[in-house]
């Protein structure tokens, strides 16, 4: 992602500012949007992230997909589908450390999140434990919580409501 940025940006002509770089994303793309902007902070400028996925250790024993947390941190073949086991400490040190949470102290950017108030996918303390964290470091932060939303964020109001708002944050905070 970064490397596709820079290449983008070195491509582009003096009417795209390399100084208002955004990401957005939902879900595993939140992930990856919360990545950026802890590793990349000189680079990704705002973010509006969608559900995101930002502290594996916190989300593995309260999700509806807890051999996503295992897979993503430890690797294919980590996770056994026949027995459930809760992380042991070893391997929650490990999901922590491939978590964007583990990057929190570098993140500079406003950072706006739209979040499922029922999301079972990724609970909506992913999105609370983010924001209260870049709050407490002085980061302007926003939190859209949508009450009777599950993880796609679809319902049409909210759909509508939430891109606006992230339309709406990008811009004021560029």
């Amino acid at each position: 992602m970064v490397t596709a940025t820079k290449a983008a940006l070195a491509m582009c002509d003096e009417s795209i500012d390399p100084e208002r770089v955004a990401v957005v994303g939902g879900s595993h793309g939140g992930f990856l949007g919360a990545h950026l902007i802890g590793q990349h902070p000189e680079l990704y400028k705002v973010p509006g992230l969608r559900n995101p996925v930002t502290n594996i250790a916190s989300m593995a024993g309260v999700t509806d997909i807890p051999d996503w947390c295992h897979i993503e941190a430890k690797g294919l073949g980590s996770y056994d589908f026949n027995s459930y086991l809760p992380a042991d400490a070893e391997s929650l040190g490990v999901m922590f450390s491939k978590s964007p949470a583990a990057h929190v102290a570098n993140v500079k950017s406003p950072c706006l999140l739209a979040v499922g108030a029922k999301d079972l996918r990724v609970p909506p303390s992913q999105s609370v434990e983010y924001y209260q964290t870049l709050r407490a470091k002085g980061v302007p932060a926003r939190m859209l919580m949508y009450p009777e939303d599950s993880h796609p964020l679809d319902r049409p109001a909210t759909e509508a409501n939430h891109w606006l708002n992230i339309a709406a944050w990008i811009e004021h905070h560029m």
